[in-house]
């Protein structure tokens, strides 16, 4: 195994307010082998290659529900566009669908943008250095399944003191989630849902739940732009 698959190996535990997010993780979920595969760098300008925004749809050949690559999410340079910065670095690739029967689970794909490269000949740091932006979607068996993921989510993120406000996009129930280091937003689609994970400092603060939610609209497949109540 490479450094950079090292790296990547950590980052499901790198983001701090993602650790709050069992609503969506389910703490009963076995910790299985996961094979993480780096989605590719971008350029020095940090916007990578645009692709056709839309609805994300299962991967060819997919059984879980879920999308099988990042590109099928988001590129880097859809990323940089909706945030209006850079992202520098690698997109990085974790998928897995091996859950027990009874989690519900079929599938979940998290895509790491702008993770710091390791120049060659150096060893990863034992501590990753922070994730600007995480992407996750989770596959479940039914639709309900998927929406029971929700509450149990917002209500951790209450309990450990962080900012909690309802936030529809697209006509779908979602939640920004803030703590002292990143902001998140939640959302429940049919059988999937999404979680959004933004550093705070990577665009100014008022803009944060502007480009979250510019997010989850593009995940989401929606047209416009909806504004974050509030």
């Amino acid at each position: 195994m490479t450094s950079r698959h090292h790296r990547a190996a950590a980052l499901a535990v790198a983001v701090p307010l993602m650790l709050l997010l069992a609503g969506c993780s389910n703490d009963d979920d076995p910790e299985v082998p996961v094979v993480p595969t780096p989605g590719g760098s971008t350029g020095a300008d940090g916007t990578g290659d645009p692709t056709q925004a839309g609805d994300p749809t299962p991967s060819p050949g997919s059984t879980t529900g879920v999308p099988e690559e990042c590109g099928d999410l988001a590129s880097a340079g859809e990323v940089a566009q909706i945030l209006q910065a850079p992202m520098q670095g690698e997109t990085v690739r974790v998928y897995n669908d091996e859950f027990l029967p009874d989690s519900g689970r079929t599938g979940r794909l998290t895509c790491s943008y702008g993770v710091p490269e390791v120049p060659p000949g150096q060893s990863a740091p034992p501590t990753p250095p922070p994730v600007p932006l995480q992407i996750s979607v989770s596959g479940y068996v039914d639709a309900e399944t998927a929406a029971g993921r929700i509450d149990p989510t917002v209500d951790a993120a209450q309990a450990a003191g962080g900012t909690v406000q309802a936030q529809p996009v697209a006509g779908r129930d979602g939640f920004l989630l803030s703590d002292a280091e990143d902001i998140s937003f939640v959302a429940a689609d049919d059988v999937r849902t999404y979680v959004i994970t933004l550093r705070h400092g990577v665009v100014p603060a008022a803009a944060e739940p502007v480009v979250l939610v510019d997010l989850a609209a593009h995940l989401l497949g929606a047209s416009a732009t909806p504004t974050p109540t509030g």
